[in-house]
């Protein structure tokens, strides 16, 4: 009789020790989501001249490097004719694929005519062809897009 009370009392209150607790994929996503910094990369885009071995700041710093210098060099040497304003700052947005292609993606010049922003427009799509070979940004082990803003100061002095 005794074993048989215990066997029953067993057997009543043991399962809830067997059940495994499932874990929700919704209220994992939502806690991963919460801590995942979307406006940050774990590695920027790196231009094939930059050593691929350097940390963050160092990667940052060669592409900005990089691609301002060359961005200068192109307008410095540019005919571009600005008949409008003495000074101005243009806001440029280039966008860099998951594939490492750049392209310019829009150009803010409001106080340009519509043939000046053209014209610039032609000028910067024209350079970046002569960007060396890219490598896209990385964030968690995966190549992701990534939009840069530089802008331009037009001093016509």
């Amino acid at each position: 009789m005794r074993f048989a009370l215990i066997f029953c009392f067993t057997i009543c209150f043991s399962c809830q020790y067997f059940e495994k607790k499932k874990l929700n994929s919704d209220v994992i996503l939502e806690q991963e989501l919460q801590t995942f910094k979307w406006d940050e990369v774990d590695q920027y885009p790196t231009f094939e001249t930059c050593d691929e071995d350097q940390n963050y700041e160092d990667n940052k710093a060669c592409f900005e490097s990089i691609f301002t210098t060359h961005i200068f060099e192109v307008l410095k040497d540019s005919d571009m004719v600005v008949l409008d304003t003495e000074n101005d700052t243009i806001l440029v947005n280039f966008l860099v694929s998951k594939t490492g292609k750049i392209t310019l993606s829009s150009l803010d010049a409001s106080q340009l005519s519509e043939a000046s922003t053209q014209n610039l427009n032609e000028i910067l799509s024209a350079s970046l062809l002569e960007l060396p070979k890219l490598y896209p940004a990385i964030k968690r082990s995966q190549h992701v897009q990534t939009v840069f803003q530089l802008p331009i100061i037009l001093n016509t002095n």
